[in-house]
């Protein structure tokens, strides 16, 4: 297991998307996407498009330890977890009502 000093290098790649999680009810949203990630840059392939824009720009908020990022379309996302192959994203978007949801990202490293 890598242990990244830097946490944008580390999440820098192409993940793909394996299970993703409404932290609330616990119900599996039974979607499938890759998401591409470089310095400053998320692209997305596939579904999804509810929770994750097809691009958009994501900035530090805070601390590297804390691992919170913010999205230009006004969400957050913090790496809960990160290994060499598997990361876990948890994603705060407020609905238009005002609740906050909250939905759990579990994604694998594509290496090719």
């Amino acid at each position: 297991m890598e242990v990244y000093h830097n946490l944008l290098e580390g999440i820098q790649g192409k993940w793909n998307c394996i299970k993703a999680v409404n932290q609330k009810s616990e119900r599996n949203l039974n979607i499938e996407f890759s998401l591409l990630i470089s310095e400053n840059l998320i692209s997305r392939s596939g579904e999804g498009d509810e929770y994750w824009p097809s691009i958009c720009n994501f900035e530090l908020v805070g601390s590297i330890k804390d691992g919170y990022f913010y999205r230009e379309d006004g969400c957050f996302l913090q790496v809960k977890s990160l290994t060499e192959d598997q990361m876990v994203i948890e994603l705060s978007v407020r609905n238009s009502e005002g609740n906050l949801n909250i939905n759990i990202f579990y994604f694998e490293r594509d290496n090719e």
